[in-house]
């Protein structure tokens, strides 16, 4: 890999860093719970495995030091930490071991103590150029070339934090060029419906959400007779003049309800095959972000490393997440969302499928020329979820990441994450004061009347 890939400044530290695994004997794994996190925490898994390293590997839901010092018994030479780490480098580099941290987030600094993989350090984008999953797989590829063959659990990853739907860039582009001619991976166009009968498709998917179709019985019935398309007709199984119609009248639903034609574009990203375990990545993608979200992050691990029962139970798992997805979707378009300014706000009924709610709502319900952001009560805080469009921070000047650390900062909570996408924790009562200081931070940033 050469610069035009990645700075060469960071090229040597993945070097180093491929040299620390190769000399250890024995590695703790800390990783974030979502998609990436998993991603990342199976491809680091599988390489040190192969390599004949003793390993334990911990998802986590946000960096915990305690448990990351108690974790570095005796024996332990080597620490990895995936999808965090880069705000919390001053802490890392207390420790009594070698550090590696794979990070794609703004760091809080750089480090010359721990070995800190980060695009971002250089000036490139985390948001787009690579992720936690993408950065471990090109360790693992530097620390031996048989792990090319890894390539799925990266690309789960990948699709997991949206990094495809502008077209792959940097070690994303790098990884799919090299992995394509080995024969590992291809490219798949996109659909508006998932693989199978239409009718079951439209019943269960929220990618796209239609009001009135998804979920929705009667509906469904309607639009397919509209289109002359039969329930268990499968999408490949259409001739042209009947995807034609049905993806044209999806489309129209769509525009209608407010979407934009970017969210219509992104869904009709390419998705990724692989050929070795007739595998996509948007599928193992949804399997393992189900786990995360009920906590369930050693089963989306234990899935991706090849166990049989934990995918049969991670498919069970990821019906149950869409219908809580799906009811979820519906009930916020039923009562609607509260607009002010910058952004547009709405309360999750389910803390499980918040995340996500936020993104769908941002892209099929809201209003494309605002901030999405999604509370979720807990027992003694608020979760909050934010989402931008790349219109959205790319012209009109929002920054999730300085915008959500700050109002949460102002009611005494904690917030950041990347300019398009974000995350807070506030205190119980403070969600009022969080949303008017939130708003007026985001006003300023994309020039909005009455700013304060």
């Amino acid at each position: 890999m050469d610069a035009s890939v990645l700075p060469e400044n960071l090229l040597l530290r993945f070097s180093l860093a491929a040299a620390a695994v190769r000399e250890c004997t024995e590695a703790r794994v800390f990783s974030h719970n979502d998609a990436d996190g998993i991603g990342a925490a199976s491809v680091l898994t599988s390489m040190l495995v192969r390599a004949g390293k003793g390993t334990q590997t911990t998802n986590l839901k946000s960096f915990d030091l305690p448990a990351i010092q108690a974790s570095l018994v005796k024996g332990v030479d080597l620490l990895i930490v995936a999808d965090m780490g880069s705000s919390n480098l001053t802490a890392l580099e207390s420790l009594n071991a070698k550090v590696i941290v794979l990070d794609h987030h703004r760091p809080e600094k750089d480090s010359e103590r721990v070995m800190h993989l980060n695009p971002s350090v250089f000036k490139v984008d985390g948001a787009r150029y690579a992720c936690a999953s993408t950065l471990s797989m090109l360790l693992a590829v530097t620390v031996d070339e048989n792990n090319w063959d890894l390539l799925p659990m990266a690309f789960a990853g990948m699709v997991g934090d949206r990094q495809h739907l502008q077209g792959l860039s940097g070690v994303n582009a790098h990884l799919y060029n090299e992995g394509n001619k080995r024969n590992l991976i291809q490219e798949k166009k996109g659909s508006l419906l998932p693989p199978g009968p239409v009718g079951d498709g439209l019943m269960r998917t929220t990618h796209p959400f239609i009001r009135g179709v998804s979920g929705d019985l009667q509906g469904i019935a309607r639009l397919l007779q509209e289109a002359n398309v039969r329930a268990e007709s499968t999408w490949d199984g259409l001739d042209e003049g009947g995807r034609r119609r049905l993806s044209s009248l999806i489309s129209l639903r769509l525009l209608e309800q407010g979407c934009s034609l970017g969210s219509l574009e992104d869904e009709l990203a390419p998705d990724y095959f692989f050929p070795q375990d007739n595998s996509r990545a948007y599928q193992l993608t949804r399997l393992i972000n189900a786990c995360g979200r009920v906590d369930e992050t050693a089963l989306g691990l234990a899935m991706l490393l090849g166990l049989k029962e934990a995918r049969e139970r991670a498919e069970t798992l990821v019906r149950e997440y869409d219908d809580m997805l799906l009811n979820a979707a519906k009930r916020t378009a039923e009562r609607g969302i509260s607009k002010e300014i910058g952004i547009q706000h709405f309360e999750s009924p389910h803390k499980e499928v918040s995340s996500e709610l936020c993104g769908l709502v941002m892209q099929w319900v809201g209003d494309q020329d605002k901030a999405t952001i999604c509370l979720t009560r807990m027992d003694k805080e608020f979760k909050v979820s934010s989402r931008g469009t790349r219109k959205l921070v790319d012209k009109d000047g929002l920054d999730l990441s300085v915008a959500m650390r700050d109002a949460a900062a102002s009611v005494g909570g904690v917030g950041g994450g990347h300019n398009i996408a974000s995350g807070a924790t506030i205190p119980l009562g403070k969600d009022i004061d969080f949303l008017q200081a939130l708003d007026a931070i985001i006003a300023k940033q994309m020039n909005r009347v009455s700013a304060k």
